[in-house]
C-alpha cells in the first residue's frame, strides 16, 4: 500500500502518478513494466517514487484496489438500487456497469488491457471479487430464499456475478448487442430465480 508520503501529495501530482501507472500497465506486464516511464511520464524523481511506493509491485496491487473500489461501489450502488433482493441485482448491475464503461471508454480499455497483460497472475491479486461478494451478503435482504444454507447463498451470489459478467463482456466482446446480451441475461436470471425460490 502507498505510504503517507503519497496521500499526503495534492490530488492532481497523485492522479497524474496514477495515470502513468494505469498506462505502463496498460502495455506491459506488472513483471516487465518500467519504474523509469512512469516517473517520466509522472514527473517525479526516481527516489520520490520509493518514498510512495516500496516497488511497482506496491504500486500494481494500488492500481488493482483502485478498481476494486469502483467495481464494489457499481455492485452496492445497484444493490441498493433493487432493493437489496439478490435476484434483482444482475440487470441492476448490469445496466449501471454498462453505462459507467460507455461514459468511460478509455478507461475501462486500460483496465482490460492491464487484465489481458497479466492472465498469468493469480488471480487473487487481480481483483478481490470474492471478498466484494460476502461484503454484498451481508447487505442482501435473502427474504424468499430464507431455506438456503451459507454455502448455498454463497454459490447462488457466485454464479449472479458470473452470469453478469459473461453478459457484459458479450457486450464488449462485440459478440452481442447490449439489448440481446440483457435480455439473455434476464432469461437466465429467470431460471436461477426458478430454482432458488422453489
Amino acid at each position: 500500500m502507498p505510504t503517507a508520503t503519497f496521500f499526503n501529495l495534492p490530488p492532481p501530482k497523485r492522479e497524474k502518478l496514477l495515470q502513468a501507472a494505469i498506462t505502463e500497465f496498460a502495455r506491459k506486464s506488472c513483471g516487465e513494466v518500467s519504474i523509469n516511464r512512469i516517473i517520466q511520464a509522472a514527473e517525479i524523481p526516481r527516489g520520490s517514487f520509493y518514498q510512495y511506493f516500496a516497488d511497482k509491485t506496491d504500486l500494481f496491487r494500488y492500481v488493482l484496489r483502485r478498481y476494486d473500489a469502483l467495481l464494489e461501489a457499481a455492485i452496492m450502488k445497484s444493490l441498493d438500487q433493487c432493493g437489496r433482493r439478490p435476484l434483482e441485482l444482475p440487470l441492476a448491475l448490469y445496466d449501471l456497469v454498462l453505462a459507467y464503461i460507455r461514459e468511460n471508454w478509455a478507461q475501462f480499455e486500460l483496465f482490460m488491457s492491464i487484465l489481458q497483460k497479466n492472465m498469468g497472475m493469480d488471480a487473487g491479486q487481480l481483483l478481490s471479487l470474492p471478498e466484494i461478494i460476502l461484503k454484498v451478503m451481508d447487505r442482501v435482504d435473502w427474504q424468499g430464499l430464507e431455506h438456503l444454507v451459507e454455502d448455498e447463498r454463497l454459490a447462488l451470489m457466485d454464479l449472479l456475478f458470473s452470469i453478469t459478467g459473461h453478459a457484459l463482456m458479450s457486450v464488449f466482446c462485440k459478440k452481442l448487442s447490449a439489448v440481446e446480451s440483457r435480455r439473455r441475461l434476464a432469461l437466465k436470471t429467470s431460471i436461477i430465480r426458478r430454482g432458488a425460490e422453489s
